[in-house]
């Protein structure tokens, strides 16, 4: 006989255990302070004069070191230009704006120019990188700004089309720095990758489906991550692998089993994945009555150039898991029983898991519920 009179408190369960991690993300996110956008104001030091081509015709521009000064710090983060044809504004206060909605190419490819440019790279590392010597007379802040022209440089090109002038890159320049900021330019500019945007991070659970029960354990599943390695956590239960070790951090493609604690039929997993989000936020000139007064969105002053930041902050991608789990009667169930099962409702395990994988709380956390019957005698 069946005992499906055991399996149905589940579905209210199931139920439950939505309602009460529904909140989860969005409770991090603000934790995280992620709903407030950074706002400051333009510092702007001496650069170099680049020559080079735009549009099919010659084009001079300055590349001077631009950064951003944020309201209530006193770090001044590094900025880049990133839309060549239209002129800084320095009386206005900058403010973060939307990826989506900077109207910007390449910003992907841009990323990873940055990530590999100054200042992610130090001068020193990134002309080695480049494989061109830096002068002998070149102090830190020379060597900076080398560094920042030959980014600059390779920024533009992938957001505007400018192409440098290899030969003459800098208008009356040394040799050192022409050959400094020409070299810099053609290795970001002839090894960029795409970084994605953030929101393509993620973190996933294979196995669902095919997981079984056997020697005391429900398993395997695949953590998947774009992310990087995931840290996770277990309440009512522990996370192993194969070899019943406890496991805390996993990579990409490995797996875990669980293992409930005596007498819980049910389990939270967390997951979370850390990373350095070094570029990305793109920055808008607004007005101070903007800032100052209650708009919900800072609104755009005219027609200034966009900026977008290069110095590397901390985020992170959450992700939680909830299962209600029952034991089978035996120690060695067979291996129908040992399959996931729903109650005779008509609905599959793949179904309701996918319907769960699909509720997205607070933009990232991803909530699956994955529910088990008991061994048919």
């Amino acid at each position: 006989m069946t005992r499906h009179s055991r399996l149905a408190p589940m579905a209210g369960l199931a139920a439950a255990a939505l309602t009460a991690l529904a909140g989860t993300g969005t409770a991090a996110a603000q934790e995280r302070g992620e709903t407030e956008p950074v706002s400051g104001d333009i510092v702007v030091e001496e650069g170099l004069e680049l020559r080079g081509t735009l549009d099919d015709g010659p084009f001079d521009v300055w590349a001077n070191v631009l950064g951003l000064e944020p309201h209530g710090g006193e770090e001044v983060l590094r900025v880049y230009c990133i839309d060549i044809r239209t002129d800084l504004d320095q009386e206005s206060p900058y403010t973060e704006g939307e990826w989506e909605e900077s109207g910007v190419a390449n910003l992907e490819k841009v990323r990873w120019v940055l990530t590999n440019g100054h200042p992610n790279a130090a001068p020193e590392r990134l002309f080695a990188e480049s494989g061109v010597q830096p002068a002998e007379s070149w102090d830190e802040t020379e060597a900076a700004r080398v560094a920042y022209a030959g980014t600059q440089a390779a920024v533009w090109h992938f957001t505007d089309g400018f192409e440098l002038d290899l030969e003459a890159a800098v208008i009356g320049g040394t040799d050192e720095q022409i050959d400094g900021v020409a070299a810099v330019y053609e290795h970001l500019t002839g090894n960029a990758g795409r970084l994605p945007d953030p929101s393509e991070f993620y973190i996933e659970l294979d196995g669902v489906e095919e997981a079984s029960y056997e020697d005391g354990r429900f398993g395997p599943y695949t953590v998947r991550s774009g992310a990087g390695p995931v840290e996770l956590s277990a309440e009512g239960g522990r996370l192993v692998d194969s070899g019943g070790d406890r496991v805390e951090h996993l990579d990409d493609g490995e797996d875990f089993y669980i293992v409930l604690d005596e007498g819980s039929t049910e389990i939270t997993i967390g997951g979370r994945a850390t990373y350095d989000l070094p570029v990305g936020r793109v920055f808008r000139a607004t007005t101070a009555e903007s800032l100052s007064g209650d708009a919900g969105k800072p609104v755009t002053s005219g027609d200034s150039q966009q900026l977008i930041l290069a110095q590397p902050r901390e985020s992170e991608v959450p992700a939680e898991w909830g299962f209600a789990l029952q034991l089978p009667d035996t120690d060695r169930p067979t291996e129908e029983s040992a399959q996931p099962k729903l109650p005779a409702t008509g609905a599959s395990l793949t179904m309701a898991f996918v319907a769960g994988l699909a509720l997205l709380v607070g933009g990232l956390t991803v909530l699956a519920l994955a529910r088990r019957r008991t061994a048919a005698e």
